[in-house]
């Protein structure tokens, strides 16, 4: 007791002896309460922004009545009908005052002026019923619309009366006796099938339809006379009270079992009552939940204080959809939607603070923000305060980041922030004390930063400092102690986020190892019940670390549904899922046993879909905290349930290359659609997708389709992944473009076939100019390839000179390569001339040219001994390569130099031409087998004395002598040959006796 005395004396005389530099800044207003509305106006595509009614159809639309137009509304862009001249089934006005659905899923539409319209969703057709026609309107005014537990529509009239339609005769009723013949306001229904009735001036009427019977009553408080005023709003409600809203007198509950009034009326200095007397809608949520709309607001029945943040007051029309949201119609500010949901998430704004630390006293919660101060929550008192700084004189502000706060046992409160050190503040006396580094203090607060502050059991503080190590400090000496990573404290880093936990075992990043911490940048940590303790990590999801066996097993968005990798807080519920914030990608709920993910977003009533840095706490209570852009909510997990709904899918239009096409009637409608070429949802094309496609856009866009019949299927998904399976189906044909049917086939058949014919005329063509023209400008051509090999197995020099010996040869060029070869060895003083002729022509005797020369130099250089031989080896050769299919004619002469005398061999080659000194020349045979015999291989062998001799490959004659045709390649002209045939390749070898 002594210890704490002291240290209120020590902060109490800080704060006298400092001076006063700041006045404090602080605030006490009422708490606002956590409900905020979306809005729908002019912006979004309302024609006006007086909203009268509202309705839902059994497709899902939901159905806004105003002053300039109908509005169709699909969740995501709005529809609007209005008159259009001279088109009767158009609607029949601008002004809409009631709505409602019939049984059979039309809508009936009420104006004030027009009578009322029928509306066929199947046609997408307008009927009207106006007064003096057949159908037995009876005026043109209608207020109010109704459907009984019998089906039946009743319609309120302006002038007075009741009329209801009969859909067999398709004509109206009219009830206007007695007291029905007042103007009617307002209409409902009661369990036992009587219609309250709301009246201008004549009170509330109760009227059965089946017997007649009615009974008139004038709303009255207990200490008071009769209201005169209006009514303008009346709920039969579930309980049997009939709730009676009036224009100026408040709203009156009637107890049908007593005959009592009961009133309720705005106070001025009471937030526990309605926020007006002017009473504009009634409505009962599926919560049995009464709502009050007003000319100043809207309110809920025993929740204090709950005109909350609507986009304005002036409340025309309420209406609860079967998705259970809650539509608002106003009188200037169009549609606000409410869900139920974002209630129970419990948002608090900080002004456009962030939330980033948080304390909780028994009767407060202490909130800390960036750069707003610290916000003092007192729920039970609904009041709230405000510090942007801190003391009395001198007071300290609080701009910049609040990293951390707590309360001590003495009642002190211990404020961190960032870069301003540490800050005692007593709330009692607001005296404060500042705890800042002071390199002249040895035992003082060693950084400026302190990232988050845990009290002993002796009473002591622990903080987690930034560079500076854990801290500890004893408020009884007022004195800092730091343990830091150099000393053998076992800390790891002197930078601390959290000291609450203390596993025994060290978990890093290793990239290589699927099993270990996702990131080494943790955030937040939670050690479940199991002794598994989960991380929450900066880019490595959520893990689940065993400190038994040291692995780690990793959640991320690439392995699980989780929508983000960063996760800065862990909290668990009472039912053991935990519940984590992200880095804009909303709050999970996360199931450890299945790994189920459910997201919630800023749809569901969340601050905002990004949440800050180590702002999440959890309450004695249970309660959840979790902070960010848009201040911080606060909720009981076992209060959020997953939205059940079922979303209805409809497909409300059709586009062909982005323009819209007009149909006879809605689209839902058609069995089939003919196409001619000129929150999620998934969608499959049959014919042409293999899975359905997800997406967040409410539609789908095909291209490059062929023709054909294919299915759409469309399904959708709430806002929290609860799909339609069944979703819907549509029958598209696809028209192909002309190009592509079955006429243009046909035609492309008949073009196809009369270009293949006249190409092949025009080949035949070709080729006839071919053969007329000669084959070799076709195959040379093909051919330049073999030539080229053929001649490299030719001598090198046209033209052999020795001493004794002259000889020379010259080429007939031909149109096509062929076997035409020769060649020369000199072995000793003894010559060697071959002269052969493969049949035939193209690459094939080339080849066969090519491995007889190859042959032949193989055996020269083997050392040639007898020709006769080397032919029959040669033989052997063209018979492997040539396998029976060509054959070549062989001419070998064997020359002594010295002495003149040749023997010539011969394997079928042509016959050798001498000279003799006059000129004459004389033929010698030599018959023989051509080289590719495969039996009875003959060689033929004549002998002689040398004279001027002439070797040829060809059997035609060709006039050639001596020295005229040496060395050189002539072409005849075309046509020359007398047999009139395409001249062949032909080698002249000729050999001269040269006296020496």
């Amino acid at each position: 007791m002594i210890r704490h005395l002291l240290v209120a004396i020590a902060l109490l005389a800080v704060a006298a002896v400092r001076q006063a530099s700041a006045e404090a800044q602080k605030t006490v207003e009422p708490l606002p309460p956590p409900l905020r509305f979306d809005r729908l106006g002019s912006a979004d595509g309302l024609p006006n922004n007086d909203v009268r009614a509202i309705v839902q159809d059994r497709r899902g639309f939901l159905w806004f009545g105003t002053q300039e137009g109908l509005v169709r509304y699909d969740g995501t862009s709005v529809r609007v009908y209005r008159p259009r001249e001279n088109d009767p089934t158009s609607i029949s006005a601008g002004y809409v005052t009631a709505l409602a659905v019939d049984p059979t899923g039309k809508l009936w539409v009420g104006t004030p002026e027009s009578g009322v319209d029928l509306y066929d969703p199947d046609t997408g057709r307008f009927t009207r019923f106006t007064h003096g026609d057949k159908s037995g309107l009876t005026s043109e005014g209608v207020t109010a619309i109704a459907r009984d537990g019998r089906d039946r529509i009743w319609f309120a009239m302006s002038v007075g009366g009741l009329n209801r339609f009969d859909p067999a005769t398709r004509t109206f009723t009219e009830y206007s006796s007695g007291p029905l013949e007042t103007a009617i306001t307002a209409i409902d229904i009661d369990k036992a099938g009587n219609l309250w009735l709301g009246t201008a001036s004549d009170g509330a009427i109760r009227w059965n339809p089946d017997d007649g019977s009615t009974a008139t009553y004038r709303p009255t408080p207990p200490d008071g006379g009769p209201s005169t005023a209006p009514i303008t709003a009346l709920l039969a409600s579930s309980s049997g009270k009939v709730w009676i809203g009036t224009e100026g007198d408040g709203l009156f509950a009637f107890d049908t079992a007593s005959r009592k009034f009961t009133r309720y009326r705005h106070l001025t200095n009471d937030p526990g009552t309605i926020s007006d007397d002017h009473i504009s809608a009634l409505f009962e949520d599926r919560h049995h939940t009464l709502w009050i709309g007003t000319v100043h607001g809207l309110n809920r029945m025993d929740v204090p204080n709950d005109l909350t943040t609507l986009a304005a007051s002036g409340v025309e029309s309420l209406y609860q959809d079967e998705g259970g949201v809650i539509w608002v119609g106003l009188f200037t500010n169009g549609v606000c939607k409410f869900d139920e949901l974002r209630m129970k998430f419990g948002h608090y704004r900080t002004r456009s603070n962030p939330a980033t630390a948080y304390y909780e006293d028994p009767d407060a919660l202490w909130v800390g923000t960036y750069d707003g101060g610290i916000y003092k929550y007192e729920f039970e008192a609904q009041r709230q305060t405000v510090y942007r700084s801190l003391g009395t004189d001198s007071a300290i502000s609080l701009d910049g980041w609040i990293t951390a706060l707590l309360r001590d046992h003495r009642g002190i409160l211990w404020v961190s922030v960032k870069g301003k050190g540490l800050i005692a503040f007593d709330p009692k006396t607001e005296a404060r004390r500042e705890y800042l580094p002071d390199p002249k203090k040895p035992n003082g607060l060693p950084v400026d930063t302190i990232w988050d502050t845990w009290e002993d059991d002796r009473g002591s503080l622990w903080l987690a400092s930034w560079g500076g190590g854990l801290v500890r400090l004893d408020l009884q000496s007022d004195q800092f102690t730091a343990f830091t990573a150099d000393q053998s404290t076992g800390l790891s880093s002197n930078y601390l986020f959290d000291i609450t936990t203390n596993t025994g075992t060290s978990f890093r990043h290793r990239a290589e190892d699927p099993t270990s911490l996702g990131s080494d940048d943790v955030l937040s940590i939670h050690r479940a019940r199991g002794g598994a303790v989960w991380a929450g990590t900066y880019g490595g999801g959520l893990n689940r670390l065993d400190p038994a066996t040291g692995k780690v097993q990793r959640f991320t968005s690439a392995n699980s549904r989780l929508p983000n990798d960063v996760v800065f807080g862990v909290l668990p519920d009472d039912d053991g899922k935990l519940w984590l914030s992200t880095n804009g990608a909303g709050l999970v709920q996360f199931d450890p046993r299945s790994a189920e993910v459910v997201v919630y977003h800023a749809s569901d009533g969340l601050q905002d879909d990004e949440f800050a840095q180590a702002s999440f706490r959890r309450m004695k209570s249970g309660k959840l905290l979790f902070g960010g852009l848009g201040g911080f909510n606060a909720f009981s997990p076992r209060d959020i349930t997953r939205d059940p709904y079922v979303p209805p899918v409809v497909m409300t239009g059709f586009k062909v290359f982005n323009q819209e096409v007009r149909l006879e009637r809605p689209i839902w409608t058609l069995p089939s659609l003919d196409l001619s070429y000129s929150d999620s949802f998934a969608y499959k094309l049959e014919g042409f997708d293999d899975k359905f496609i997800e997406t967040d856009r409410p539609f789908a866009t095909y291209t490059k389709l062929d023709g054909g019949h294919y299915l759409l299927r469309v399904r959708a998904a709430n806002r929290h992944g609860v799909w339609n399976e069944a979703g819907i189906a549509l029958k598209l044909s696809v028209a192909p473009p002309l190009w592509r049917t079955w006429p243009a086939f046909g035609f492309y058949v008949l073009v196809l076939a009369g270009a293949v014919y006249l190409l092949f005329r025009m080949q035949q063509q070709k080729v006839r100019r071919i053969e007329r023209e000669g084959r070799l400008a076709v195959v040379e051509r093909d051919l330049a390839l073999s030539g080229a090999v053929q001649s490299g197995f030719l001598p090198e020099y046209n033209e052999i000179n020795s001493q004794h010996v002259h000889l020379f040869g010259f080429y007939r060029a031909a149109d096509a390569c062929s076997g035409d070869w020769w060649w020369h060895e000199l072995i000793g003083r003894r010559h060697v001339i071959l002269v052969g002729d493969v049949t035939g022509h193209g690459p094939g005797p080339a080849m066969v040219t090519a491995a007889v020369a190859t042959a032949f130099r193989v055996l020269t250089g083997s050392g040639l001994a007898d020709v006769k031989q080397a032919l029959e080896l040669l033989n052997q050769v063209v018979l492997h390569v040539a396998k029976g299919k060509y054959h070549m004619t062989m001419s070998a002469l064997e020359l002594d130099e010295q002495t003149g005398w040749w023997v010539a061999h011969s394997a079928g080659a042509p016959p050798i031409l001498s000279l003799d000194q006059s000129g004459k020349h004389r033929v010698h045979f030599c018959p023989g087998s051509p080289l590719g015999t495969e039996s009875t291989f003959e060689i033929g062998r004549i002998e002689g004395r040398l004279t001027p001799l002439a070797f040829r490959t060809d059997l035609r004659a060709h006039a050639q002598s001596g020295p005229q045709g040496r060395g050189r390649r002539d072409r005849p002209a075309r046509g020359s040959d007398p047999a009139g045939q395409a001249p062949d390749r032909r080698l002249d070898l000729h050999l001269d006796r040269v006296e020496g």
